[in-house]
């Protein structure tokens, strides 16, 4: 059934961002969570927290209520907590399994009904769409920022360029 192949595909591709997002953050220091390349740039440490929380507004409640919590305070997720590499993971596992655990939960039938996202309906698919592509936006700065900082000592996460093989 296509609506259970979709649920499949879908849960793999958000696996699949989230390991390789975490395949690079393994690679930079705990101090370079928090550095950012300029002003008004976004740190590891701010993509995490936005992620995060992002995550538990869209999928807390995903079919009953808005996307957009009233209690979500999205300013609040581009300050520097200062929060530790361990507290920093620890709540992006969380949020991770939450996602997950809603996509398990989903029916096929689940796919045919439309949820709110900032006042704004939107069908289920749409709005699992956007995250895709919302959290691949964010695993992509991820694995730049990371790159940068790990430097020479970065470890290639995909084909390596022509220059890089051995």
């Amino acid at each position: 059934m296509f609506e259970t192949q979709y649920l499949d595909t879908v849960r793999a591709t958000f696996k699949s961002q989230k390991q390789l997002a975490e395949r690079a953050l393994v690679q930079v220091s705990d101090e370079d969570l928090h550095k950012t390349l300029a002003p008004d740039t976004l740190s590891l440490a701010l993509i995490i927290q936005h992620m995060a929380n992002n995550m538990k507004s869209r999928w807390t409640d995903f079919l009953t209520t808005d996307g957009e919590k009233p209690d979500r305070n999205r300013d609040a997720e581009f300050e520097d907590q200062q929060l530790s590499r361990d507290e920093l993971m620890q709540v992006w596992d969380e949020r991770w399994q939450l996602l997950d655990d809603v996509l398990a939960d989903l029916t096929p039938e689940d796919l045919g009904k439309n949820v709110m996202i900032r006042g704004e309906a939107h069908s289920v698919i749409d709005a699992i769409e956007r995250q895709v592509s919302h959290y691949g936006y964010h695993v992509g700065q991820i694995v730049y920022l990371s790159k940068l900082f790990a430097g020479s000592e970065w470890d290639v996460l995909s084909i390596p360029l022509p220059h890089q093989r051995k």
